[in-house]
């Protein structure tokens, strides 16, 4: 690009460094005369240039501005002028475009990193620690989570990997950063976009039909104003065939606050909780498994989940199903091939636990908190739960849980894929031992 640089003080042209009456140079002449100049310069080069001008520069006697007051505000100028030289490239980077990966790279992030953390913040946290030679324990909570998503960054979008170890200039890799988050969100969006239809198509051709029907296109009927919305959305905790719950809800009562705190009812086979047992069919709703299924597999297979019964461990899709979806039948491809997901993910499960429950909602645009209910904390406990069973059982019920999921998800296939085999106690591995004998 070509960057025209006229010395001459007050003016106020977009492409000087100006602040005030002082006035940056690009020759090495501190002289304050009219003349013009002009060179060639790529975005980093442009960046590094005033960045070297403002580091040996500073304001004559005469100039009004305080020399830090004067140094601040041409720091922000810089950034300005950043981005304007960025746009002023956009012509060279929108031709480059059609080899760009770093957008449907990120389309991965949302549904199976993290629901609302920007790719430039966990890898803040990769090189805070980094830095540190960070090795102890002694990390936060909320430093902790952010690392496990870097990891699961690093496992699902591995461009980011390259990233880290490229030699980009800081400019390059705002620009991929931006474009990762980009991708990240716009798949959220089309996701949400989806959804809103498809529950509402749904809901309407559940036993009993709604009473209105649910809109397909206004989501402002829905929510705690309608008893079908309302009763998956109800808190478990409450009981929503009682008319003082539905009361006490809709009229933002204390006694009945609707928060991440409790499981919503859609969470559990048939919506029934039991105190006395509160993991007993939880995560295991048909609502929850059709809407995976409708992200990551396709939405025309959402509608093959049948009841939320529980198949026993030893069961086997019929003959009839197998032939269907057996041998070198050619299809196109879903999201969770795409993404490279052979088996369900815990992430993917919250992260459609939470859209379920914005198209429950009466919310008509994305926010991570709806009224009291924080969504990012609802995702949080759900990953929890998954990720950091606190006993041996727990995480035993867990494989069990998840081994439900994959038929519910995958079928019979891709078993070892989830549920890897002992190997050491086959024939193989025992072979090999008495060999060596």
């Amino acid at each position: 690009m070509i960057v025209t640089e006229e010395f001459k003080k007050g003016a106020d042209i977009v492409d000087n460094v100006i602040v005030g009456t002082a006035i940056l140079p690009v020759s090495g002449s501190d002289e304050r005369k009219s003349c013009s100049t002009s060179v060639n310069l790529a975005p980093h080069q442009f960046q590094i240039l005033v960045l070297e001008k403002l580091s040996s520069w500073s304001p004559s006697p005469s100039d009004n501005n305080s020399p830090n007051a004067t140094h601040n505000a041409l720091k922000r100028r810089i950034a300005a002028l950043e981005e304007q030289n960025a746009e002023l490239q956009g012509e060279s980077h929108r031709n480059k475009s059609h080899g760009d990966i770093y957008v449907p790279a990120g389309r991965a992030i949302r549904r199976l990193v993290s629901l609302t953390d920007r790719v430039e913040d966990l890898i803040g946290e990769h090189d805070r620690r980094s830095a540190l030679c960070d090795e102890d324990d002694q990390h936060t909570e909320e430093e902790e989570r952010t690392y496990q998503s870097f990891q699961q960054l690093l496992r699902w979008v591995p461009c980011v990997r390259s990233l880290i170890n490229s030699q980009s200039d800081g400019y390059q890799l705002n620009v991929a950063y931006q474009k990762l988050n980009k991708g990240a969100d716009s798949a959220r969006g089309d996701d949400a976009s989806s959804l809103k239809k498809t529950v509402a198509s749904w809901l309407n051709e559940s036993r009993p039909t709604p009473n209105p029907p649910i809109s397909s296109v206004d989501k402002s009927g829905r929510g705690f104003y309608h008893d079908a919305t309302g009763e998956l959305l109800c808190p478990v905790d409450f009981h929503w065939a009682n008319p003082r719950t539905k009361e006490g809800i809709r009229n933002y009562e204390p006694d009945f606050q609707v928060t991440a705190h409790s499981w919503p009812a859609f969470l559990y086979s048939n919506g029934k909780y039991d105190p006395d047992d509160p993991t007993k069919g939880l995560f295991k709703s048909v609502w929850l498994v059709r809407t995976f299924k409708h992200i990551f597999t396709s939405p025309s297979s959402a509608g093959e989940i049948r009841p939320d019964e529980e198949e026993p461990l030893g069961y086997q899709e019929s003959s009839h199903k197998r032939s269907r979806t057996s041998g070198e039948r050619r299809t196109r491809s879903n999201i969770a091939t795409i993404l490279g997901m052979r088996s369900v993910q815990p992430r993917a499960i919250a992260y459609s636990a939470v859209q379920l429950r914005f198209a429950l909602s009466s919310c008509g645009a994305w926010h991570i908190v709806d009224d009291e209910f924080d969504h990012r904390q609802f995702y949080i406990y759900i990953i929890d739960y998954f990720e950091h069973p606190p006993t041996s059982a727990a995480k035993a019920s867990i494989d069990s849980l998840l081994v439900w999921w994959n038929r519910k998800v995958f079928g019979a296939r891709n078993v070892s894929t989830y549920l890897p085999q002992n190997v050491a106690q086959y024939s193989v591995a025992n072979t090999s031992a008495r060999r060596c004998q």
